[in-house]
């Protein structure tokens, strides 16, 4: 490959402009998201059975299908949530199931349930999907809800036809119904059941076609016309004849009424009424795109509306996706112009420029890759990009200094770049497999989490393997025409002669006192590890300043959805009072349901949650005012907004502490990884009312925690009720509980008897009581109730009446029942890990029949991590075989190894300098620095082998190794480090959670470089001194030859 480069280089170049082509058109080609659409190996069960208690619920809907899926093989967990009117179980499978052939059995055991409630709809099975929004729209204004809706309906038809958009998700409306709504009064007055009108209204709104009339002039169809949906021609239906043909028609007892469904959600944005619409994009499409067709389309919607009506834009998820592209290229460029510049003044203009060619070349493979193997441009892709700009140089610098050396030593260019590539070559080829099996425990992370970051070793070990066919297939013929010597040196160049003398003395001085300088190597890094074990926490993932955050707020059990809005009115004032307009960007609030995550969410008429955006915050200090806009190609302060997200939030929290009402309040900031609580802990029981008590009383020990914020569990008591049972004497009239119970439902929650076609849509006719008798909490005991033979009984006479009070929700996990209590970390007081420890320690000895057990993404997270700790053992396995096959010595990969851990000293500096947590962004960091270590170790070694083949003696080849081998080495650790400065220095807002793995690497390589260039060659040695003892006293015998081999 090479002598073929050197000889062709208009192959070469023909090579490298098809490979560009490919790479451009396969990133224009790619959809860009927000995050990698991620095929879970979940499935969820949803049955609506309305009006039912959470245990009714439990009792008639969840344990009979968790019954009937019990068994099933595949299964890992079995969550399930039973609240008011819904029953919802999550199955979570093992890894590698077969997700399709397990839903088919699912289905074949719901087929099977055949005790679920008539009143119950059809479970819902479905297989859940990480698919992400794009943005999301929202229609508010001062007019009446159904004018709204109206409008919203037209807006979501008009919006699902723009290029790109899937669907379009709708939160907030309320869908139309025909009520027809009874007095019970007036029902005994006239002796009717509602059993009477439901049938009369069945019979006679059906349509029912009736076949083909076959006749001479031909085929006819035959169709019955039922009573159209109109309120007049409804109350026309005739209940009732007498003899004397008399008629009592539905018009005489009842009111027919066209109206909205009585609301579940309400939406509300900028303190206004409002329509929510989120937009979700194709699989190919491009967030960036879709978000701009919308913005474009509410710009011109917004000129067309109604007075009072305006349409606003909240979450667009594309600004994220666009400043990770500008913070790559802005990074990029500054790093790729750092590079070159210290490659010019180390080196010259011509070596800079054939390294920087090799850049795009890396990442076009790379981008090539990800569209053969079918990824996206994402937020996580595109962090594999930034991990691989500091690593794709390194080849190229190698490989061109090294050539550059022999153009020193007077040779052509032809041969420099023939001999100088070729004397690499194995060295190289041996770096760049060690630094992608560095890589490699990336992909034995399991679950979500693990198919998330699977695209960072896909980039960077594409980037590495473009950057090594760079190194040997194109720079060596770029190398032969460009490279020349310069005549005569300019001045202000480094001065490398004066560097290498005074290196090589320190460096044989270090070598004459090896032992001292390991040990002292040795205890920096072991005082350094237990600082950070001490000192610095691990935190798996920090909160992002996005300037956006959630405020959740649990009402009392009691409020009606109306009333949680009335107590959202004064949250939004408090929140407008409380926040400028040089703060406030919109302001979102969900009455009656509160999203925890993409998949979790809670319902009920308590909840209210507000989502709000801030305004860009003004740059602060010398690098963000002045640095910051020049990296990233701005040129411009942004930003109106003074303080930080963190002390907005504690004004806010204190603000809203002070309004009556609020039972329970958290508020929660963006977060770089996993969604959920930092801390999740479960109390597993049978007992519902123990279980309760347990997870009060951890809540209450979490609460008193220093640190610990937001402490809340899941088993609050619930909304009053009254539970009404038949009495003796209604069992003596004949009456049943199923008649008692269908009278009740009936009237109170009301009961869809058909559905009609009303402007093209199916809508439900519903049987119902008057509003003022739902709304009166004395009328259950003296409801009349009309039997169909026309005697009116009173409920309070015919069964007996108590109160009572059960539970929001009751959840379970694998057939137990359980309890759930969350809660918020302040990073800089404590870590989930050290509360977790002290809860565990605290209530070791639990109840009998209860146990605790540790959820949550974040948990999940971490035992991730476990497991690519266990294959980063494997990881080392491979670069050992690989240091092995290129040394053939088991020694001497142990010595370049041995300076791996090395590298956390800097890791730990880094962090305590930057005042960073470690944190899994380090970890990663810590991963690529592994390689670029192992890299330069293993250059500066192999040199000296060939000189102690040649001949030399152990020391002097040892020093002229270092010698000639500091200028390569200190050139990768400088672009490296100067590679992903930006990230270290200037990245500010979201950009920010990168800083950790920037840190990582580049403090990392910075204490790295000075133990390879000084105390490597110390093990070298040491490890030389054991060879040569074990030799002297064994002999180098046959067998001992292959722990002694130094060939």
């Amino acid at each position: 490959m090479i002598d073929f480069s050197i000889r062709n280089p208009l192959l070469v170049n023909l090579m490298l402009i098809i490979i560009v082509l490919a790479g451009v058109i396969s990133w224009y080609a790619m959809p860009q998201e927000m995050f990698p659409v991620v095929e879970q190996d979940k499935v969820r069960i949803t049955t609506i059975f309305e009006g039912a208690s959470p245990e009714e619920m439990e009792r008639q809907v969840t344990l009979p299908i968790e019954q009937e899926l019990d068994g099933l093989a595949d299964i890992d967990v079995v969550s399930s949530t039973s609240s008011e009117g819904s029953s919802s179980i999550l199955i979570e499978l093992k890894s590698g199931s077969d997700v399709d052939n397990f839903m088919r059995k699912v289905r074949t055991a719901l087929d099977q349930v055949d005790d679920l409630p008539e009143e119950a709809e059809e479970p819902e099975l479905v297989r859940l999907e990480t698919r992400f929004p794009v943005i999301s729209v929202s229609l508010f204004g001062s007019i009446s809800r159904g004018e709204l809706y109206a409008i919203a309906e037209t807006i979501k038809d008009e919006l699902i036809q723009l290029p790109g958009v899937a669907s379009v998700g709708t939160a907030g409306d309320r869908e139309w119904e025909v009520w027809v709504v009874v007095d019970p009064q007036v029902m005994a007055a006239l002796g009717v059941s509602l059993n009477q009108v439901a049938h009369a209204l069945r019979n006679n709104l059906r349509d029912l076609p009736g076949g083909t009339l076959k006749s001479t002039a031909g085929d006819i169809r035959l169709r019955g016309m039922g009573v159209p949906p109109d309120p007049d021609r409804m109350a026309a239906i005739v209940l009732r004849r007498d003899e004397r043909g008399g008629q009592l028609r539905l018009g005489d007892l009842a009111q027919v009424q066209l109206r909205l469904e009585e609301a579940q959600t309400l939406g509300r944005f900028n303190g206004k009424p409002s329509v929510n619409l989120t937009i979700n994009k194709t699989g190919q499409a491009s967030t960036i795109q879709v978000a701009q067709l919308v913005s474009e389309f509410v710009e011109e919607q917004s000129r067309s509306l109604p007075a009072g009506v305006s349409l606003g834009l909240f979450n667009d998820l594309s600004v994220y996706v666009k400043t990770r592209l500008e913070t790559v290229k802005s990074s990029g460029i500054v790093g790729l112009a750092l590079v070159l510049l210290s490659l010019y003044l180390m080196l010259n203009f011509r070596v800079a420029f054939i390294t920087a060619l090799g850049i795009p070349v890396s990442f076009l493979v790379a981008v090539i890759a990800l569209y053969m193997l079918d990824y996206s441009i994402n937020m996580v892709s595109l962090f594999a990009f930034l991990i691989a700009l500091g690593l794709i140089v390194d080849d190229a610098i190698i490989v061109n200094e090294n050539i550059y050396r022999h153009l020193e030593m007077g040779q052509t260019p032809a041969k420099a770049a023939a001999l100088g590539t070729k004397e690499v070559y194995w060295p190289v080829v041996a770096s760049t497999t060690t630094t992608i099996a560095a890589f490699m425990p990336m992909f034995a992370i399991g679950g979500t989490m693990g198919a998330f970051i699977a695209v960072i070793p896909v980039v960077v070990s594409a980037s590495l393997a473009g950057s090594l066919f760079e190194a040997f297939g194109v720079l060596p013929s770029h190398a032969k025409e460009i490279l020349r010597m310069a005549k005569k040196r300019k001045r202000g160049r480094i001065d490398w002669s004066v560097l290498n003398r005074r290196y090589t003395r320190l460096l044989r001085k270090c070598l004459d006192y090896r032992y001292p300088v390991a040990m002292f190597s040795i205890g920096v890094l072991a005082i350094t590890i237990a600082f950070a074990q001490t000192r610095i926490p691990f935190f798996l993932f920090h909160h992002v300043d996005v300037g956006q955050f959630f405020v959740n707020v649990e009402a009392p059990s009691t409020y009606s959805i109306e009333d949680a809005s009335r107590l959202a009115d004064k949250l939004e004032q408090t929140m407008m009072q409380t926040l400028g307009e040089d703060e406030l960007e919109t302001l979102l609030s969900n009455v009656g349901v509160m999203f925890i995550d993409f998949h979790r969410v809670k319902i009920g008429s308590r909840y209210i949650q507000l989502i709000v955006d801030l305004k860009q915050q003004k740059p602060s200090g010398f690098i963000e005012r002045w640095i910051s806009p020049i990296v990233s190609f701005k040129f411009s302060w942004e930003g109106s907004r003074e303080r930080s997200s963190k002390e907005v939030i504690e004004e806010v929290r204190e603000a809203l502490q002070q309004i009556p009402g609020i039972q329970r309040m958290s508020i929660l900031r963006t977060q770089g990884g996993p969604a959920g609580a930092d801390v999740e802990i479960g109390v597993v029981g049978e007992s519902v009312d123990r279980i309760s008590k347990t997870a009060e009383t951890i809540r209450g020990y979490l609460s008193r925690l220093p640190g610990v914020s937001d402490a809340r569990q899941d088993m609050d008591p619930g909304k009053l009720e009254y539970r009404y049972r038949l009495n003796e004497r209604g069992r003596r009239l004949g009456l049943t509980q199923t008649e008692l119970s269908n009278a009740v439902r009936t009237g109170f929650l009301g009961l869809k008897l058909a559905h009609v076609s009303w402007r093209d849509k199916r809508i439900p006719v519903r049987l119902i009581y008057n509003d003022e008798l739902r709304h009166d909490a004395g009328a259950l005991e003296r409801l009349p109730i009309t039997l169909d033979d026309g005697r009116t009984l009173y409920l309070g006479d015919v069964a007996e009446i108590v109160e009572a009070r059960g539970y929001n929700s009751i959840n379970r996990r694998n057939l137990h029942r359980l309890a759930t209590i969350t809660a918020e970390v302040d990073p800089k007081l404590t870590t989930p890990n050290q509360v977790l420890d002290q809860v565990t320690g605290e209530f070791s000895q639990l109840p009998k029949g209860q146990h605790l057990i540790f959820l949550g993404e974040k948990k999940k997270a971490e035992e991730s991590i476990i497991g690519m700790k266990r294959a980063g053992v494997i990881a080392l396995a491979i670069i050992f075989f690989i240091l092995a096959a290129l040394f053939r010595s088991l020694l001497d990969p142990l010595v370049v190894m041995f300076a791996i851990p090395f590298g956390a000293i800097g890791v730990i500096v880094g962090h305590v300098i930057f005042d960073f947590h470690l944190q899994f962004l380090s970890l990663i960091g810590f991963l690529a620095l592994t390689g670029i270590v192992v890299n330069d170790s293993l250059i500066l070694i192999d040199f000296a082998k060939r000189l102690r083949r040649k001949g030399w003696e152990r020391k002097d080849a040892l020093v002229e190794a270092g010698r000639v081998r500091i200028r390569p080495i200190l050139l990768t650790s400088a672009t490296t480090f100067l590679g992903i400065s930006p990230l270290i220095f200037f990245a500010t807002g979201q950009t920010a959670f990168l800083s950790p793995m920037a840190v990582s690497l580049g403090f990392g390589l910075l204490f790295a470089t000075l133990l390879i260039l000084l105390a490597l060659p110390c093990f070298y040695l040491i490890a030389d001194d054991m060879r040569l003892r074990v030799t002297s006293r064994f002999g180098a015998g046959e067998d001992s030859a292959v722990i002694a081999m130094d060939s």
